[in-house]
């Protein structure tokens, strides 16, 4: 029954268009292992001239590289729902999220995009590596110490390869050295330091009738939520630098009480605007028409989403899959269930 229970959440979890998708640049990576570097590398805009050569080489690995990409805005829009700026304009069909105009800044969201990002590409790369659907790379067999309990098998993810190619791949569209590449360097190398510092131990039982006569054991990425939900604590404790001494290229970063920044912090040098009104120049679509909360206490009571412009209350009908069925083997089938509800908007 509990495997039941499993695999029909795991079949309601798959999205409609397949959980393999890359929505960006519309490819089943699992299903074409041999991709025409054209596909990917002028399908995907703005590539630095570095960022082309390596797609040119590694087309497969820079497939996963985008998608990666792609699941980090994603978490992005997750974990900043609620504020003022939600990462929503990150997110264009076809389009580079670091072309925005905000990415050019150095704001502490700037900040939280670049860690996101770069961590989606370690993660996303280091699991394509163990599923087999890269060319470059294959599952980490490194034997992590003996131990008695257990034994080291199965495939684990290979995030030290996931980690080099996000270093390649993110990295090189900071040439300039100045203030502002030096701190998105750092906080490329955060969002990494993310993934590969909370890589957990997963376990298979073997035995007769489900015991745990031996174990084999193996590395896995964290779950990418996880990894979301320490770069938001990352981002709430953003650190305020400058440039301390020597230019822009030589010169320590060190915090506002005189210290160095730890590896793992995010960093930023200037203040946020208020988000609250479009600006074209920000890429920043206010926050008109966001849906609110009158009984936060959070950011996304009504009062500080809207900026003291007021609220309106809209009743709407939201659809979504219920009473769903699972028939063996192996679908599933939901009714679709409509609502009424009423709601808060932002003027």
């Amino acid at each position: 029954m509990t495997a039941l229970v499993i695999l029909v959440g795991f079949l309601l979890s798959l999205p409609s268009m397949g959980c393999l998708k890359n929505d960006i640049l519309r490819l089943n990576i699992k299903k074409e292992p041999n991709l025409d570097p054209n596909t990917v590398c002028k399908t995907y805009p703005e590539l630095s001239q570095t960022q082309y050569d390596l797609c040119r080489k590694y087309p497969d690995v820079t497939a996963s590289a985008i998608q990666g990409v792609q699941i980090g805005i994603h978490e992005c829009q997750h974990q900043l729902r609620t504020h003022r700026w939600n990462c929503s304009s990150l997110e264009r069909k076809n389009k580079n999220p670091h072309a925005s105009p905000l990415l050019k800044r150095g704001f502490k969201e700037t900040a939280f995009a670049y860690a996101i990002s770069a961590a989606g590409v370690t993660h996303q790369v280091s699991k394509a590596c163990s599923l087999g659907k890269l060319k470059s790379c294959g599952c980490d067999m490194s034997v992590y110490g003996v131990n008695r309990d257990f034994e080291w098998g199965g495939c684990s993810h290979n995030v030290d390869f996931g980690e080099q190619y996000a270093k390649r791949f993110m990295d090189s569209k900071e040439m300039a050295r100045d203030i502002h590449s030096r701190i998105n360097l750092h906080n490329n190398r955060a969002g990494r330091l993310a993934v590969i510092r909370n890589v957990q131990k997963q376990c298979k039982c073997h035995g007769m009738s489900g015991s745990c006569e031996l174990k084999t054991c193996w590395k896995a990425a964290p779950n990418f939520r996880e990894v979301g939900d320490l770069l938001k604590r990352k981002f709430k404790a953003a650190t305020k630098v400058q440039i301390h001494i020597g230019n822009a290229a030589s010169g320590r970063l060190i915090k506002q009480n005189g210290r160095r920044p730890r590896q793992s912090d995010l960093l930023y040098y200037q203040k946020s605007p208020s988000f609250c009104e479009p600006n074209n120049r920000l890429d920043s679509p206010g926050t008109t028409g966001r849906l609110c909360n009158k009984s936060s206490d959070g950011v996304d009571n009504c009062g500080t989403l809207c900026c003291g412009r007021g609220y309106n209350i809209l009743k709407v009908r939201r659809s979504e899959r219920c009473n769903c069925k699972f028939y063996w083997c192996c679908y599933v089938e939901c009714q679709t269930c409509t609502y009424n509800e009423w709601v808060t908007v932002c003027k």
